[in-house]
This record gives C-alpha cells, sequence and structure tokens, in this order.
C-alpha cells in the first residue's frame, strides 16, 4: 500500500497503480477503499476494461453487492472489449452462481468462439458440464480445448496452456471411477508442465482416495525433486504432502515429512568449515608428462566420447593437500582418471598419513 500510494503520488493518472491498489484492498477485503479507487480510475479512464472487469469481482463478492451494478461492470467491459476472454470467464462463473447455468453456458460458448485460445474458458465450460451436463460433453470440451490452446512447437501434450485442461480433465475421470485414465491425463498434464502444483496434488489426493497411499508418496518425491528447495511452490507440496499422510492415519509418516521441511528451511552458512570448491570439466585423455601446477581433469569415456564430471575439493586445515572426490552425473564415481590415480602415486604421503584419493 505504501509503495502504492508513492507511485500515485508522482502520477495521480497511472491507472496500473489505482487497479493495482484496488485489487490489493479488495483481496483484503477493505471492499470501501477498493471500490474508491476504481471509481476514481474511470472518472479519468471509463474505457480500462481491466478495472472494470476487476471491479465488478469486486462487487460480487461483497456481502452487500449489487448484483444489478456487477452485470452492468461486466457489460461495460465488454462492450470495449468485446473479444476479452478473461472478462467472458469471470462473467460466465457470476452468472453460474445466480444460479443460471443455462446463461453461463451461453456466455463460456461465446467466449470460445471469440477466443479461442483462453484456456480458462475452455476448463471452465467443460467443469460446468461435468457438474450440469453429461459426462461426455465435458470430454468433448476438454478434447477441444486442448487442440485449440496447444502451444506451436511445444510438447506433444500442448505445453503450459493445456495442462488445467488436462487436470480437469483427469478429475473427470477420477469422478468416473476411469482411474487409469485418470492416470494418463495427469501425466499428460505434467508433460504439459512439470512444475504445476495444482496437477500433483490432485493426482497425489485421487491415489490417496483410492487407497494407493504409496502411490500418492511416489507422486509427491518425483514432484519435489522438480522444486528448488525453500521456494514458496515447494513448501506447499511439503504441507500437502504432510496434510495427505496425517489424513491417512500415518502421525509418524506425517512428523517425519513435517522435519524434512523444517531441515530444508535451516539456514545455511555463509562460509561452511572447510571451503567448498565446485567446478564441471570436460574429461578429454592429458597430455603426457603430468604439469604438476596444472591439475589434469579430463579423460574420455568408453566410447570416445566426452564425458562430464565435477571435482569438489575441501581445502581442510588438517590436510596441506585439498581431498578430492570425483562425480558422475550425481554419482561417485567410482574408477578416477588414470592421471589422477598417477599423479597421486608420485606425491610421497606427508609423515604419519596415508595417500590421500
Amino acid at each position: 500500500r505504501n509503495l502504492f500510494t508513492k507511485a500515485l503520488r508522482v502520477d495521480r493518472r497511472c491507472s496500473a497503480a489505482w487497479l493495482q491498489l484496488g485489487s490489493m484492498e479488495a483481496s483484503n477485503e477493505n471492499y470501501e477503499m477498493a471500490q474508491k479507487c476504481f471509481d476514481t480510475v474511470l472518472k479519468f479512464d471509463k474505457r480500462n476494461s481491466r478495472v472494470l472487469q476487476a471491479y465488478a469481482i469486486m462487487e460480487s463478492k461483497r456481502p452487500d453487492g449489487d448484483d444489478r451494478k456487477v452485470i452492468d461492470l461486466f457489460e461495460r467491459a465488454l462492450a470495449v472489449k468485446p473479444r476479452d476472454g478473461a472478462v467472458l470467464q469471470a462473467y460466465g462463473l457470476f452468472v453460474l452462481n445466480l444460479g443460471d447455468v443455462d446463461g453461463a453456458r451461453q456466455l463460456l460458448r461465446r467466449g470460445t468462439k471469440v477466443n479461442r485460445r483462453h484456456a480458462p474458458l475452455w476448463q471452465a465450460w467443460g467443469v460446468l458440464e461435468m457438474r450440469y451436463g453429461t459426462l461426455e460433453a465435458a470430454r468433448d470440451i476438454f478434447q477441444k480445448g486442448i487442440w485449440a490452446c496447444a502451444q506451436a512447437g511445444g510438447v506433444q501434450s500442448g505445453g503450459n496452456a493445456c495442462a488445467r485442461l488436462w487436470q480437469a480433465w483427469g478429475i473427470l475421470e477420477a469422478k468416473d471411477g476411469n482411474y487409469a485414465e485418470s492416470r494418463r491425463c495427469f501425466g499428460r498434464a505434467l508433460d504439459a508442465d512439470r512444475r504445476n502444483v495444482a496437477v500433483i496434488t490432485a493426482w497425489a489426493q485421487m491415489e490417496r482416495l483410492i487407497g494407493n497411499v504409496q502411490d500418492a508418496r511416489a507422486v509427491y518425491e518425483r514432484a519435489l525433486q522438480e522444486f528448488p528447495a525453500n521456494t514458496p511452490d515447494r513448501n506447499i507440496l511439503w504441507t500437502a504432502y504432510e496434510a495427505m499422510e496425517k489424513n491417512s492415519g500415518n502421525t509418524a509418516a506425517s512428523l517425519s515429512i513435517y522435519q524434512r521441511s523444517m531441515r530444508e528451511t535451516m539456514v545455511q552458512p555463509e562460509h561452511p568449515p572447510d571451503e567448498i570448491e565446485t567446478e564441471f570439466v570436460d574429461m578429454v585423455p592429458p597430455p603426457p608428462p603430468p604439469d604438476n601446477n596444472k591439475e589434469e581433469k579430463e579423460q574420455k569415456g568408453k566410447k570416445g566420447k566426452k564425458q562430464k564430471y565435477q571435482v569438489m575439493q575441501w581445502q581442510a586445515a588438517s590436510s596441506p593437500r585439498g581431498t578430492k572426490i570425483w562425480y558422475h552425473n550425481g554419482a561417485i564415481e567410482g574408477k578416477v582418471p588414470p592421471s589422477f590415480m598417477k599423479s597421486v602415486k608420485t606425491q610421497k604421503p606427508i609423515q604419519g598419513q596415508q595417500p590421500e584419493l
């Protein structure tokens, strides 16, 4: 709020700042303040469809909101931008909440005709048919939406825009008892967007509800590997994973997951006791004889191809020479390059110590 206020001091007619401030106030249920923000914009920017849409959504959420006013705001937004898929989707969902299923269906169908690549429209229409129509109609809509929204040059499943459609389709099949087909849809959704948290949690929830707790765990464990530590999406997954175990009656497992997530959030020291140097090098045959001032780190693979290795070196106070560990594809390499072994063998061990490998 303070930053938006400062921005408006610089430019009192900044529509974007007023819109964001009003949306923030609406999300915090400060409806009177949000209304003042939206009214202020519309005094000098009457044809701003984004403001009209946000105003309508805010008014629909107010306990004392005026339905006629909401409809008027949506109509004004469509008068400005008749092909705005976001406005048509929000308008259709509002009409559906009023109980007018046919009116909502017409608005969503209209939206898919004027803006065919707007995935949320297809999703909302398919979910409407899933609840108030037939499952076959919903399947047909999800399929048409995936075809319409598939990204050119994207993955086989259509890209990020199609992930929400595959997810909704997977939920439909799960409710209809087609669990194998549901898994296929969830798998396609993750193929379209492998970091889609909604898909991950929906898949795990389905497995838990049908008694496949082990499979639900596998879904979470695979998904956690896709997210960096201490990121919001990864924290959401930890919370959902913990809740899944708790709801399944596995208190010990739930506590274990909580402890794992807490260990992740612990602040790592800026400078660990032993400094670690990490570098990636190409392995190629070393030139003989070895240069003592230049470390040889290259070796050909079995088929003559270059291989990537990771060399980690601890400069420990107890050892004048750096102790080296060789990694290959994330695993400790059991056979280190012969040139390195040769250089180690030629070094004289420190008195009282064994040669370090």
